[in-house]
């Protein structure tokens, strides 16, 4: 940690938040900033306009010199989301700033308004995506983010709910799903099983039934299915999805997700992290302050490219 100077200082204060702000991750974890479970975005914008978009449909057979057919792209179910602001200040007394005593307990400060600036924005970016996706999170169609009510731009019902338990069976149904799932055009969307996001509770399990070189939970030799077929599937998991944090999901410590890398969910980033130090001549209080601050928003583009089961069968 560093040693913060009589006369304490942004470049002091900046080494410390940096070095908690990016503490190493726990096993599996996954954060706001991962690129696999949230496509990364910026914008300029306090509201973002989203739209669903269906694609081209399938190619028809052209005869030599007949005209070619157009597609029938198009968009609906516009809707506006607000990017909202994340701010905290912790004031610091001049003469903490002038006694070598207290260098620590300033440091610490600093140190704690790091990590919970990491948390809450993690925390955020799971509640308003995974963490809520079977009841409260919603995708531009009005459904649930997770549901077997969607409606594609096509007109056609689209099921992402599953509800079997994690189990290797379980997880092949997940995976089937999203690989047949159509797109808004109403064909074959061609969604590959990228990404394994569960709450910390069943992570040892998900690696287990992915990764272990035979079949997991048998005594048998047989093939394991996922870690020959799917070597590349990333597992993830979130403190922030366990029943300990996340009190939006009746089902938390059960629920899980399959993603392709082509699903919808975007965190878009308005203001990176940004720190300041203002000196305590600016406070009538001669206090000092040590701020940060970002604005982001994450959202739920379209229901195509994830499946989620709730784990209640």
């Amino acid at each position: 940690m560093a040693v913060i100077s009589p006369n304490t200082t942004q470049s002091g204060l900046d080494e410390i938040f940096d070095s908690s702000y990016e503490m190493d991750k726990q096993p599996g974890e996954v954060r706001a900033d991962d690129p696999l479970f949230f496509r990364q975005d910026t914008t300029e914008w306090l509201t973002i306009q989203i739209e669903e978009s269906q694609g081209p449909g399938d190619f028809t057979e052209v005869a030599e010199d007949e005209e070619v057919p157009e597609a029938s792209v198009r968009t609906g179910n516009k809707t506006s989301i607000e990017v909202f602001e994340y701010d905290k200040d912790i004031p610091i007394p001049q003469r903490y700033q002038e006694a070598s005593s207290h260098y620590g307990t300033v440091a610490k400060w600093v140190e704690d308004l790091a990590i919970r600036a990491r948390t809450t924005r993690d925390k955020y970016a799971m509640r308003r995506s995974y963490g809520d996706a079977f009841s409260g999170v919603n995708t531009p169609d009005g459904a649930d983010l997770i549901s077997n009510s969607h409606t594609s731009l096509n007109g056609d019902t689209i099921d992402n709910l599953e509800t079997g338990a994690f189990t290797p069976a379980n997880l092949e149904v997940v995976i089937r799903s999203l690989r047949l799932q159509r797109a808004q055009d109403g064909d074959l969307a061609s969604y590959h099983a990228d990404g394994l996001l569960v709450p910390v509770i069943l992570h040892p399990d998900a690696t287990e039934v992915t990764q272990s070189e035979l079949k997991a939970g048998t005594g048998q030799n047989e093939l394991n299915y996922f870690s020959k077929v799917y070597p590349g599937l990333k597992v993830g998991s979130s403190e922030f999805l366990d029943s300990t944090y996340n009190t939006l999901n009746t089902n938390a410590n059960t629920s899980y997700f399959v993603v392709s890398q082509r699903h919808s969910i975007t965190r878009a980033v308005r203001v990176p992290l940004q720190k300041e130090y203002v000196d305590p001549m600016y406070d009538r209080r001669r206090r000092a302050f040590y701020r940060a601050r970002f604005s982001e928003r994450v959202y739920a583009g379209t229901w195509g490219g994830i499946v989620g089961s709730n784990g209640t069968v």
